[in-house]
């Protein structure tokens, strides 16, 4: 009975090791797959944003057919914050040719493509070396922010107007005066008579002798 149950706890421990053997072994190469998937991808945008550099513009002011290829291996990417940024550049080089974006921005549709390029492929090699990501150039920002404007007028709407200041609210009516008291009124005494002054002194002169 007893060497019957160290069969059974040696086959479990067995089964067990093999069990987590296995999973460690497809989860390294999973990993392993998707580092050379990723890489082979940062690779093929990084020749894609070099052709559309340095392939002149459509005169009819459409993108060409590498930015779409572009946005399809951009998915790709594991990293979110690379990810992001090479669809906010893969986008702008979309927009690049509006007129509206050019206005807003300063930035020419020339000079936008090669800029747009150049900061994409400094993200992607920054990627594949492992390392920060740069800034984003000044220019790049300022289509940024403009994007969302240019494509309101693009489609019709009205561009955006700062809100003019509130008008200062009225003054509120000035309180009610209070009354003013009411003006004291000062009683005259009426002077007296010259007969009734001799009375009086008349009077005071013998309440004097009767007092000697």
């Amino acid at each position: 009975m007893y060497d019957f149950l160290l069969v059974l706890a040696g086959g479990g421990i067995s089964l067990v090791s093999s069990a987590a053997v296995t999973w460690l072994q497809g989860r390294h190469s999973r990993r392993t797959e998707g580092r050379a998937a990723a890489r082979e991808a940062t690779r093929q945008l990084t020749g894609l944003f070099i052709t559309e550099r340095d392939t002149p513009s459509p005169g009819d002011g459409t993108a060409s057919s590498a930015l779409a290829e572009a946005e399809i291996l951009s998915v790709t990417i594991a990293d979110r914050r690379v990810r992001d940024r090479v669809r906010d550049v893969i986008r702008l080089l979309r927009e690049c040719r509006l007129p509206e974006l050019e206005e807003l921005s300063g930035v020419k549709a020339e000079r936008a493509v090669q800029m747009l390029c150049d900061h994409a492929l400094e993200v992607l090699g920054a990627h594949f070396r492992g390392d920060r990501l740069p800034a984003l150039p000044q220019n790049v920002q300022k289509m940024l922010d403009a994007e969302e404007e240019a494509l309101n007028i693009h489609a019709g709407g009205a561009p955006k107007q700062a809100s003019a200041p509130k008008a200062p609210a009225a003054d509120a009516p000035a309180a009610a005066a209070s009354p003013e008291p009411p003006t004291s009124r000062k009683v005259r005494r009426k002077p007296r008579s010259a007969s009734t002054i001799g009375t009086d002194g008349a009077a005071a002169d013998d309440a004097r002798s009767g007092d000697s």
